[in-house]
């Protein structure tokens, strides 16, 4: 179990590897709790990892593991969301659903953490469509 220094510079390394330039404003590397400014908190404790997110205050939601990869997914997600939401603005086709380009983007940044990764994004995605197929017009 790394302390959450050895974390954050582990996550980091992989975030700065991959995606270059990110802005890490909102991803903290500390413990938070109820009135923590609003963000995301990322630390061990008890043995554990915590991505705590905070919303207006409060505690929105405290997830747990024992693995780093997992807390690097989960900080993966908050900035290729972002990256890949501005690539589909950037690319829509008319008449095809934004979500294509969307998808397509986030799929490519997952595959640069490697198989396990870019396969759990592909499974995901597939999860998505399932419950709502593109909307091509």
């Amino acid at each position: 179990m790394l302390s959450t220094i050895e974390l954050e510079q582990y996550i980091k390394r992989e975030i700065l590897n991959k995606l270059k330039n990110v802005n890490w404003e909102k991803i903290n590397f500390k413990e938070g709790s109820d009135n923590s400014i609003e963000g995301t908190y990322i630390f061990c404790k008890n043995g554990k990892y915590h991505i705590l997110f905070t919303e207006k205050g409060k505690v929105r939601e405290d997830k747990t593991t024992l693995e780093k990869e997992e807390v690097l997914w989960n900080v993966g997600e908050i900035f290729s969301f972002d990256i890949a939401m501005e690539y589909a603005m950037n690319n829509r086709e008319k008449g095809k659903d934004f979500r294509r380009a969307l998808f397509k983007k986030e799929l490519e940044i997952y595959s640069l953490f490697g198989e396990t990764f870019e396969k759990k994004k592909k499974k995901e995605l597939e999860e998505i469509l399932k419950r709502n197929p593109y909307n091509d017009i």
